[in-house]
C-alpha cells in the first residue's frame, strides 16, 4: 500500500490553425484553486481503473502495462489547465482558457475534448524554445503576485498570480 507518480514532461503546445495560441499544462487548477496532478489519476479513470496510485491492484498493473493507442481522457469532467498569453514573450500577459470559452479566445475554436495517446515517443523539449522566459533562474519575477501581507485565499488568486514556471513542466526525474 501506498505509493507516488513522478511525471516527466512539459506543457503542451496548440497552435491553432486560424490563429492563437494555448499551452495545456501538466496540472489542473483543484476547486481550493491551486494546481493538482492531473495525468496522473486522469490515466487510471481513464483506464476505468477505481484503485488509486497508492491502491493498484496486480489487475490495475496489468492493465496499465497493456495500454495503447487513443482514447478520450476521462478524469471526472476535468481537464489540465489551459493558458495564453497576449503576449508571448511577456510573461504576465498570461491568461486562462477555459474549454467551454475557448470560442471567447479564439475565434472559430471550439474545445471537443481530450484524447490521450500511449506512445513510446520521446518527450520532447520544446516548450523552452517557445517561451524563452521559462529558462530565466526560478527566483525571478515572471508573475504578478500580491503584495506582501496579503490575505487572499489562493482559491480567490486570478492565474497569474499562483502560477510558476514549475507548472509548466512535470520535472521527474528518467
Amino acid at each position: 500500500m501506498g505509493g507516488s507518480t513522478t511525471l516527466y514532461g512539459e506543457a503542451l503546445i496548440f497552435d491553432l490553425p486560424a490563429g492563437g495560441t494555448f499551452y495545456m499544462l501538466p496540472s489542473w487548477r483543484n476547486n481550493n484553486g491551486r494546481f493538482s496532478e492531473v495525468y496522473e489519476p486522469g490515466i487510471l479513470t481513464t483506464l476505468g481503473i477505481k484503485n488509486s496510485v497508492g491502491g493498484l491492484k496486480d489487475a490495475d498493473l496489468q492493465r496499465l502495462a497493456e495500454a495503447s493507442g487513443r482514447m478520450p481522457f476521462n478524469f471526472y469532467g476535468h481537464y489540465p489547465t489551459m493558458v495564453s498569453f497576449r503576449d508571448e514573450q511577456s510573461p504576465k500577459t498570461i491568461f486562462e482558457v477555459t474549454p467551454s470559452g475557448m470560442s471567447q479566445n479564439f475565434a472559430g475554436a471550439t474545445f471537443v475534448g481530450l484524447d490521450i495517446e500511449f506512445t513510446d515517443a520521446p518527450v520532447t523539449e520544446l516548450l523552452r524554445n517557445r517561451l524563452t522566459w521559462l529558462n530565466l533562474s526560478s527566483g525571478t519575477a515572471l508573475f504578478e503576485r500580491d503584495p506582501p501581507g496579503s490575505g487572499r485565499l489562493d482559491r480567490d488568486k486570478p492565474l497569474g498570480h499562483k502560477i510558476t514556471q514549475a507548472n509548466f513542466f512535470g520535472n521527474g526525474s528518467r
